[in-house]
């Protein structure tokens, strides 16, 4: 009974200074985000309601690139639209030129031809989209398909607010908790992990002397590419084959990196005007915003759901 008693109060003790440390970590993280929102547009942040970001984009796909012209339109709390318009002759994004939610739906109808745990896949071919192939999905899993498609683009607006804004969307709830400092030759940075229940998690640097986000880091499926499809635009078997691979395997995860640099003032908020993705130590996107309007008046058209 003596040893069961020291064990029960060591274990009391080690859970008490456990919770001490995880406050500790919590309010370190509120007073490091409560800066950098200061230092990004305080008050004028805090008001900030719908916002509309275009910028020109180029990816590196294997050996090719390819830029678009990109509009994100966001109204809090529930309503996001993404608008790619690609450049280049002969490319189309999975899924369509469109992504976001009203509410818990997609902007746009979810086909089925999602690759396993929501990895993107990117078809190269004519323009059009690729034939959908196989049974028609039940309603649950067509309900299913669309929560994980709200999610995603959720978690990766995300991702893009902790560089603009040092928060995650609202509708995620992501918990801050302060992850310790980080040094590069460049100067010091803080080190924020946000997370929630639902599978978000992302690392966000803040630099330490001007309070402004740094960089997002964040474990993601890898990208996928499919084979050109033959004449009139159908997929031919090898590229049918590939695409029934890519949905059945599971993904293969690898560090994400979002870099945030050339901070200007528009509208009383700091915005970010470059912004850098990499995929492990590749670089896949870089961003230069075109034009930002913060709190504009945006038609609600813009955020209708297509059947």
């Amino acid at each position: 009974m003596r040893i069961l008693t020291a064990a029960f109060v060591a274990l009391v003790v080690a859970l008490v200074a456990a919770t001490r440390l995880s406050a500790q970590e919590a309010n370190k993280a509120t007073e490091v985000i409560a800066a950098a929102r200061k230092a990004i547009g305080s008050r004028k942040l805090d008001e900030l309601k719908t916002l509309s970001v275009e910028a020109n984009v180029q990816r590196n796909l294997a050996r090719m690139q390819m830029t678009s012209d990109v509009e994100i339109l966001l109204e809090l709390p529930d309503k996001y639209v993404r608008t790619d318009q690609s450049n280049g002759p002969g490319m189309a994004m999975s899924g369509g030129m469109n992504t976001g939610f009203n509410g818990d739906k997609p902007i746009q109808p979810v086909q089925g031809n999602l690759a396993a745990g929501g990895g993107m896949v990117i078809r190269m071919g004519p323009a059009g989209p690729l034939p959908a192939d196989g049974p028609k999905p039940t309603p649950e899993e067509q309900a299913r398909m669309e929560k994980m498609v709200v999610r995603n683009a959720k978690h990766d607006l995300s991702r893009l607010m902790l560089g603009w804004f040092a928060a995650a969307h609202p509708g995620v709830g992501a918990e801050y908790t302060f992850a310790g400092e980080a040094e590069s030759p460049d100067g010091k940075a803080y080190v924020i992990d946000a997370k929630n229940a639902d599978g978000f998690a992302a690392r966000l640097f803040i630099d330490q002397q001007s309070n402004l986000p740094l960089m997002v880091t964040y474990q993601a499926p890898q990208r996928q590419m499919m084979t050109m499809r033959g004449p009139g635009g159908r997929a031919g078997g090898d590229a049918q084959a590939q695409i029934e691979q890519a949905r059945s395997q599971p993904p293969v995860m690898v560090e994400h990196t979002l870099f945030f640099d050339d901070w200007r003032t528009v509208d009383g908020v700091r915005f970010p005007h470059k912004i850098r993705r990499a995929m492990g130590t590749e670089t896949t996107e870089e961003w230069t915003i075109t034009r930002i309007k913060v709190n504009p008046k945006i038609d609600e058209k813009k955020f209708a759901v297509k059947s």
